[in-house]
Formats: structure tokens, sequence, C-alpha cells
């Protein structure tokens, strides 16, 4: 007497065999080093869309309930001078340039006067904060202050206001003398010499 296969069991074989070819290809890929890793060469096709979708998505969830705090514009310029000292390299602002290194970064790290429209002032507080993994944005909250990185996250969210003018007359607050102290999170002020 023969036996014979349902047709959920062939298709959950099938499924199996499915995964397990897929789990080979990776392997051989990653193991093999086929993949490109070089920050010179574009993301394979699709690869660039998973990442950025995956960051967004995992962004807005991280960043839920959080609240950010009332303000000065004292506070947000404040967050502006920051924002010179520790984005402007990167991201330029306005009227600046990123430095010249930042052209051969992968992902290109975004104009925040344009990118920072898209987020809220807490997913761009828990960005500075957290960082984001495999694109050299640093979790700025391993060194710095939640107070200093919320009113980052507060100028971000106006630099589509700020002129070039008012960008340039901003002290950097990284800059060697007296305006180069901040204070990191062991509580020490010191100056940093960039």
């Amino acid at each position: 007497m023969a036996i014979r296969s349902s047709p959920i069991s062939a298709a959950a074989l099938g499924a199996v065999a499915m995964l397990a070819l897929i789990l080979v290809i990776v392997a051989v890929v990653v193991l093999g080093g086929f993949y490109p890793v070089a920050a010179s060469k574009s993301d394979p096709p699709g690869v660039g869309w998973l990442l950025e979708e995956s960051m967004e998505h995992g962004v807005k969830a991280s960043a839920k309930g959080l609240t950010a705090p009332k303000l000065s514009q004292a506070d947000v310029l404040e967050g502006g001078s920051h924002f010179k000292g520790m984005c402007q390299a990167c991201h330029g602002g306005p009227g600046a340039e990123p430095a010249e290194f930042a052209s051969g970064m992968n992902p290109k790290p975004p104009n925040l006067a344009e990118a920072g429209a898209d987020w809220s002032v807490p997913e761009i507080f828990w960005i500075a904060r957290n960082g984001i993994r495999m694109s050299a944005m640093p979790a700025f909250g391993k060194t710095d202050e939640d107070e200093e990185l919320w009113k980052v996250a507060a100028f971000v969210k106006q630099l589509p206001k700020v002129s070039a003018a008012q960008y340039a007359s901003l002290p950097n607050a990284h800059e060697d003398g007296e305006e180069g102290e901040h204070r990191h999170k062991s509580g020490d002020n010191h100056e940093h010499s960039h």
C-alpha cells in the first residue's frame, strides 16, 4: 500500500527547502565576501530602500512617547551653536557646505534643512541621542547631555527658516576658547579642538 503525501505536507516541505536554499545563498554571499561593503559603491538594488525604510520606521517607533521639553529661543540658538560644532562637518548648514570628507560617506548625510522637515523634534532628538547604525551617524547620547541634544533637535527643526547670515553669526560651541566649552555626561566642562 502506497502512502500519499498530503498537499499541506508537500507545501511545507517545499517552503523548508526554499528557506534552506535562501540561507545557503546568503551564506555564500556573506561568507564569500561577495557583498559590496565599500562606501564608494552604491547599494545593490533594493538594499538602499530596505535600509531607509527600516531606519525611518525604527526611529518613528522608538521615538514614540518622547515629549520635547519647552525651550526658549535662546535655547534653540544654543542648540544651533552645538549643531555647528557637532553636525555641520557632515550635514552642512545654511550657507555652509559639509566638510569634504562627507562626500565620501555612504549613505550620504542628508541636508538637515530639508530632511529635518520630515521628522518631529522627538524623532530628531532620538536620532542624535542614539545614532543610526551603519550610517556613520554617531550616538551623541553616549557623550552629550540630553538637555543639549534637545536644543540641537529643536534647532534642526527650525533650520529651514535660518538664513545663511543668521547661521554664520552663531558661535561654534565646540571651538577653542570660552565659547568652545560644553558639558559631557561625565559632568566635565572641557574644550575641544576640532
